[in-house]
């Protein structure tokens, strides 16, 4: 059994683009060490860090835990240096357990026969211990271990999450080009959400942009309602701990906001999903959602701010898509003086139709799509 003031080293993943915010929420559960990757952020702390880092941390896909770091420079000395491991520590040989690879390397070219000698060096190592082993289950194992290779460096680590963080336990339904729950939270985290009358998506789709507003203006933890986590399997795993954090974190939710959060589309199919999925997190009561074409409305004089994620050019047809994002910037303008909107698009051509000049940019990627967050003070 490891003690609370054990040190660790993490590393999270997170989406390219918010790897500073996702330092900074770190930083707030104790975490020390803290450096900023590409699509990640190592750091070291303790199990209780561990704890409110998967509980509290809106911006994090998975938490990793380091188990080994190691050179190796041939699929051979992968696979003893792996099986020269203490795995007893972290697996039992009646659970099941799966691998998840990263690879970039020019010698472990194969990311699939990497995963596999690994496998077979945590097999083998309890079959000469014990004389059986723990089995592979890759849909639904006991333990994930994560093996990251650059190069010649490989580390092995498990995975303290389980299911990806972004699943928080409230989307049921969603539309053609669902926003991740991740980095809807990172968009709205990016604004200035502070000190403002309202908050409204108009092209709100399955409403994941509201629903992570409003779990930031409650304060309720982006693990609240989620099933559960990896880290509840570990040898090491101290209750008292997880529920004291839990509950600690829980206390800080707010009962009511001060802003009214607003919710628009032009698809009443999309209207319901939205509706659907913020009842799920238990929020309806503090959102509104209404169908509605957002062209050529307004709402002046109102200190708020607009975040929205028009399409692509998924759902709509690419000879209207620069119409949209004109008529967009069109509407914002005209009818929306004194507050500040943000649009959030992977079609950079379309962007340029908006016609209004961007006071701030920020670049981020949604999966592999170059992305940007731009946005414009309207006056």
């Amino acid at each position: 059994m490891s003690d609370n003031n054990d040190i660790y080293e993490f590393t999270a993943k997170t989406f390219q683009g918010l790897e500073k915010i996702s330092a900074s929420e770190l930083k707030k559960t104790g975490a020390e060490n803290i450096k900023i990757l590409k699509r990640a952020v190592s750091f070291t702390g303790n199990k209780e860090v561990m704890y409110r880092a998967n509980y509290e941390v809106r911006t994090v896909l998975t938490v990793l835990r380091k188990i080994k770091e190691f050179e190796a420079k041939s699929s051979e000395e992968l696979y003893e240096k792996a099986k020269n491991t203490e795995w007893d520590k972290y697996l039992d040989p009646e659970e099941s357990f799966s691998i998840d690879k990263t690879v970039y390397s020019h010698i472990h070219k194969h990311s699939h026969f990497a995963a596999l000698k690994t496998k077979d060096a945590i097999a083998d190592y309890f079959t000469g211990k014990y004389g059986k082993r723990p089995s592979v289950n890759t849909k639904n194992p006991d333990k994930k271990i994560h093996l990251h290779i650059s190069g010649t460096k490989c580390t092995l680590s498990s995975d303290t999450s389980g299911e990806p963080l972004f699943k928080r336990g409230y989307r049921s339904a969603s539309g053609v080009a669902p926003l991740n729950e991740v980095l809807a939270a990172g968009i709205v985290m990016l604004t200035d959400y502070k000190d403002i009358e309202y908050f409204y998506d108009p092209m709100c789709g399955s409403g994941t942009i509201l629903t992570e507003a409003a779990r930031i203006f409650m304060n309720i933890p982006p693990g609240y309602g989620r099933k559960d986590f990896a880290f509840r399997k570990f040898k090491d795993y101290d209750y008292r701990l997880w529920n004291k954090i839990k509950r600690e974190a829980d206390k800080k939710i707010k009962k009511e906001i001060p802003v009214k959060i607003i919710g628009t589309d032009i698809d009443e199919n999309m209207v319901k999903i939205a509706r659907k999925n913020i009842s799920n997190a238990g929020l309806r009561h503090f959102i509104t959602v209404k169908q509605k074409n957002f062209i050529g409305t307004e709402l002046k004089n109102r200190k708020g701010i607009i975040v929205t994620n028009p399409p692509y050019d998924e759902r709509i047809k690419s000879s209207d898509i620069y119409k949209l994002y004109k008529d967009t910037g069109d509407t914002l303008k005209k009818g929306y003086k004194n507050s500040t909107a943000y649009i959030f698009s992977g079609n950079l051509k379309a962007l340029k139709h908006i016609g209004l000049k961007a006071s701030q940019k920020y670049r981020l990627y949604n999966g592999k799509i170059d992305c940007r967050l731009l946005k414009y003070d309207l006056y």
